[in-house]
């Protein structure tokens, strides 16, 4: 896919996160987060339209296990970015979601939101 579709503010946020999808778990490092998604550096792309299972804990916030769905990818060498994925989540139970809007909002204060990924 060309590139992102962001409709929610975003977070730089950085945090391990595991996924995986139908086969070996694999670590990537969160560039930023939403409500609605996060964007995972890595070269090890799945293919859009993929679902994943997603593993990691929020900074000051609960172990989260959720699924979600490859949205779009970026391959190595785009001048646009970094390589990775940016994945849209199925849900969020209410306490990650409460820890994610006060992250963005501490990010809004920094002037640091809507940071592109």
């Amino acid at each position: 896919m060309d590139g992102p579709v962001q409709n929610d503010n975003r977070a730089p946020v950085r945090i391990q996160i595991e996924y995986g999808g139908g086969g070996p778990f694999f670590s990537a490092q969160s560039l930023n987060l939403s409500r609605g998604g996060v964007f995972l550096q890595t070269e090890f792309l799945l293919p859009p339209g993929r679902a994943v299972l997603l593993n990691f804990n929020l900074p000051g916030g609960p172990r989260v296990s959720t699924r979600g769905q490859v949205i779009w990818t970026r391959t190595p060498g785009d001048p646009r970015g970094p390589a990775g994925m940016g994945i849209q989540f199925e849900t969020l139970p209410p306490e990650a979601l409460r820890v994610i809007e006060d992250l963005l909002q501490k990010s809004q204060k920094k002037g640091n939101g809507g940071a592109p990924s």
